[in-house]
Formats: C-alpha cells, sequence, structure tokens
C-alpha cells in the first residue's frame, strides 16, 4: 500500500484525522507515523499530550501489522499496551514499527498472540516512549 493510499485509508477514522496523524513512510510490514506539533495535541506545558503519543505508537504497530504481506490478511486485535514515556516534547513525533521475522514466524508456527515494539522519536531523533503492544491474530 503507498503512502497516499494508507493516508487515505487512516484519514476515514475520524480520531485519526482529528490528531493530522499522518503516514511518512511505509513498505511491506513497517510504518513511520507522524504526529504534528500543534495546539489540537498539546498540554497546557506545550508539549505533546501523552494520550496522542500513545495513539500516534498503538496505530503504528497496527498498521504494520496490517501492511504485512503474510500477516495481513489475518484479523489482529490489540489486547494490551504497556508504554514507557522518556521525555515530553514540543517538536513533530514519529512513530516507528516493524514487523520483524520472528513475529512473523510466532503466528506462521501458530501463535494466538504476538508482541510488537514501537518506537517514538521526537524532531530530533530521541526517544520520547517507546510500547510493547500484545495482538490476538487470528
Amino acid at each position: 500500500m503507498s503512502v497516499a493510499q494508507l493516508n487515505h485509508a487512516l484519514n476515514t477514522v475520524p480520531f485519526v484525522g482529528t490528531l493530522g496523524i499522518r503516514v511518512e513512510e511505509t513498505r511491506p510490514g513497517h510504518v513511520v507515523l507522524r504526529l504534528p506539533h500543534g495546539p489540537a495535541v498539546c498540554n497546557l506545558s506545550g508539549a505533546i499530550h501523552t494520550g496522542a503519543v500513545f495513539t500516534v505508537g498503538e496505530l503504528a504497530g497496527a498498521v504494520a501489522l496490517a501492511t504485512h504481506p503474510e500477516l495481513g490478511q489475518k484479523r489482529q486485535l490489540q489486547k494490551s499496551t504497556k508504554i514507557k514515556y522518556y521525555l515530553p516534547s514540543t517538536k513533530d513525533l514519529t512513530a516507528h514499527a516493524t514487523v520483524t521475522p520472528e513475529i512473523v514466524e510466532a503466528v506462521n508456527s501458530g501463535a494466538e498472540t504476538v508482541e510488537l515494539q514501537v518506537k517514538v522519536l521526537d524532531g530530533h531523533g530521541q526517544d520520547v516512549a517507546e510500547l510493547s503492544t500484545r495482538f490476538a491474530i487470528k
């Protein structure tokens, strides 16, 4: 799926459109989403709200799974997400998610759940947050 096609698909979800999340980069099983800094996503101190950080990270994991050539046809359901916040950001954020060969192997071996890691970086490439999302796969 191209960047334009993914952006169109994401913008059909009103909440995602409200936050302004857009696709920066995509290839099968990998995605980089951008969350622009702005009044709609910031807290009172001018930093991006932790809820928006969580949302872009969780969404990146789901999109990475959905675009993987072997796993994209399977149903996925997010079961839980753990997040570690490292620092606030007053810049745009990017969320980076990649489906690893180990995840594909686990699903092909019959695993009913997998865990995907997502890194959220600020405009300087510093870690803002790290997510570990558990998905049920059918």
